[in-house]
């Protein structure tokens, strides 16, 4: 000791220094009052010799006990403890007790602590597999809730500490500071934090096991939807890189059309061409934590991205993650708005046609009252379906899950697109339109006046979804019932009728041009339409015997395919004017009169016998 104790000495020596610091701490502070002013400067000497001495297992525990008694022994009560550089349950009970005694704010890293040593929270998965994730989270979250820090309660037991000393001859004592609150043995003060710990767990558990089965790929962009959004950094890495590309292609628009092809550079794919249905949907949700929305989305109903065209857009906030409940009616009407819209040939994306038809989403989504943020992504949805062919034979299995003031409402929206589309209403605008009328089960005859009344300036509000009731609108459709200009009276009125005009009547000639030019309108759309009967050309006899015109255009119709849907099969018939039980009787029976056998066959998939049609044309 001559050397001031800085000499590496055998660790039995530095033990036996240890028992006689402990035997001044526990014997002679009763007989020597001195021994309470040297408290401080043995602490001292003893967290001198844990520095040194602490790598040796022998030492490690004794002097961790010893220190733990010192520090109780000298914790003050006026300020929060603060125990630097260890980190045991006693010395954590200390501090936390400064921490309330005081009134002042628990800081994150003393709650981080006051959780891993508090007996009633138990390690979890979570915290030992992803710990940087979770203590990055719980600071953000713990300031957030609490900002500067809990306020911790006062009420409580003291501390006790049931101390062995290492000096064998020296019997156990029992060290009680009244004083000092003992919150590792409160449940209750520790409610908020558990109630903390167990919400982040249950964020991070997604990204736990997820990275249980891929260990490599902890800062890929496939981790980042399953990370809480707190942890996702969209200005540095990959992510970062993916905003950047996006920003670039949006160039400061709401939206832009894209090659989806693009993605495959940034994201991975087991096919080089389509991309499976999970691989889109996390596709999507890594675009969705930068503010980002692409179309088609597999999780909103769309096919899976392939490469071709796609339209990345904004979907602004708030952007659900999942379709609301009419999501899906209003996605099936852009498919026919889409049909229609096409019936004259592609409608170029970017062209003014386009812009004038994405101008109509906005009534549809209020119309049919979707979600917030809902009309954004359906106009992006019939911007990509203005580049695709759209096949009005599907449309039939898309809207059966579509309600019947849904559709009600598509017929009004449909004939408003027929018009925004082909202003002039060509006649393949007008047959798109009614087969799409006749698939949504829709009046056929209505078709004529909505078109009428839009291509004249008349405009019908859509009918809103869920009204209770309606507001009145003038109607342009057609009605059998008398108007009631004026209610008869059983008085006179006291007003003689004007048997010569007014001297101040004056005629607006420009508003009567306008309306002779409207009636042209009229006339010249419906004269494409209707057609006289001694105008019409008749239809190259039938060649087959025991068929009419009719019969035998519907058969040359069937030839066209092997195979067709019930349902497909009652559209061709009505486009002909039969009904389909009747003329498949009458083909069937001019087959067998011919040939011997039927010439269609089968219940809800129709096959044409190819062999038996050859015959019937031979």
């Amino acid at each position: 000791m001559a050397d001031g104790r800085r000499s590496d000495i055998a660790a039995g020596l530095v033990l036996l220094f240890c028992s006689g610091l402990e035997r001044r701490v526990l014997v002679d502070i009763d007989e020597d009052p001195s021994v309470q002013r040297e408290l401080p400067l043995i602490a001292t000497e003893a967290r001198r010799l844990r520095a040194r001495y602490g790598g040796i297992a022998a030492l490690r525990e004794p002097l961790d006990h010893l220190l733990d008694l010192l520090d109780l022994l000298t914790a003050p009560r006026t300020a929060p403890g603060s125990v630097p550089g260890r980190e045991t349950p006693v010395a954590v009970g200390i501090a936390l007790a400064g921490f309330a005694v005081t009134a002042t704010p628990l800081p994150t890293a003393w709650a981080r602590a006051w959780m891993r040593h508090h007996p009633s929270l138990g390690p979890r998965r979570s915290e030992t597999d992803c710990p940087v994730e979770f203590e990055r989270l719980f600071t953000v979250r713990y300031r957030e809730r609490h900002g500067h820090g809990l306020i911790l309660p006062t009420e409580g037991s003291g501390i006790r500490l049931r101390y062995r000393p290492a000096n064998p001859a020296l019997p156990g004592t029992l060290v009680w500071r009244a004083d000092l609150p003992d919150l590792l043995s409160d449940r209750q003060s520790i409610r908020a934090l558990s109630a903390l710990r167990d919400e982040i767990i249950a964020d991070l558990d997604p990204y736990r096991r997820w990275l249980a089965r891929f260990p490599q790929g902890r800062d890929s962009l496939a981790a980042v939807p399953l990370l809480p959004a707190e942890l996702v950094d969209a200005r540095h890495g990959r992510l970062g890189a993916l905003r950047v590309w996006a920003e670039e292609r949006l160039d400061g628009q709401a939206r832009a059309m894209i090659d989806a092809g693009e993605f495959w550079g940034v994201w991975p794919s087991a096919d080089t061409r389509r991309m499976a249905a999970d691989e889109a949907a996390a596709l999507c949700s890594v675009l969705a934590r930068i503010d980002l929305g692409v179309e088609p989305d597999v999780r909103f109903g769309g096919p899976p991205l392939a490469r071709g065209p796609a339209v990345l857009f904004r979907p602004g906030r708030p952007a659900a993650d999942r379709p609301g409940p009419r999501f899906a009616s209003a996605a099936a009407i852009m498919r026919c708005a889409a049909a229609v819209a096409s019936a004259t040939g592609p409608v170029d994306p970017r062209g003014p046609a386009a812009v004038a038809l994405l101008g109509t989403v906005g009534g549809l989504a209020a119309a049919l009252r979707l979600e917030p943020g809902e009309d954004v992504r359906l106009t992006a949805r019939l911007s990509w379906l203005l580049t695709t062919r759209v096949d009005v034979d599907r449309l039939t299995r898309q809207i059966t899950a579509t309600t019947s003031a849904a559709r009600e409402i598509a017929g009004h929206y449909l004939a408003m697109v027929a018009v925004t589309a082909d202003p002039a209403v060509s006649p393949a605008t007008v047959t798109a339109l009614t087969r799409v009328y006749r698939i949504l089960g829709l009046p056929v005859d209505l078709v004529f006046t909505r078109l009428h009344a839009r291509s004249t300036g008349g405009v019908t509000p859509l009918p809103q979804i869920g009204a209770e009731r309606p507001v009145p609108a003038v109607s342009v459709e057609r009605s059998d019932d008398p108007v009631v200009v004026q209610s008869g009276h059983d008085h006179p009125t006291g007003f003689a009728l004007p048997w010569a005009p007014p001297e101040d009547l004056r005629l607006d000639h420009g508003l009567i041009k306008k309306r002779v030019a409207e009636s042209d309108t009229a006339a010249t759309l419906l004269s494409t339409i209707f057609v006289a009967d001694d105008e019409v050309t008749p239809p190259d006899p039938s060649p087959v015997p025991g068929l009419d015109r009719a019969h035998g255009v519907l058969l040359r119709a069937l030839g066209e395919r092997p195979t067709w849907t019930r349902a497909e099969f009652e559209t061709l018939t009505a486009e002909h004017g039969l009904l389909p039980d009747g003329a498949l009787d009458v083909l069937n029976e001019a087959a067998i009169d011919t040939t011997g056998a039927p010439v269609i066959e089968g219940d809800t998939i129709l096959t044409v016998a190819t062999d038996v049609l050859l015959e019937l044309y031979a």
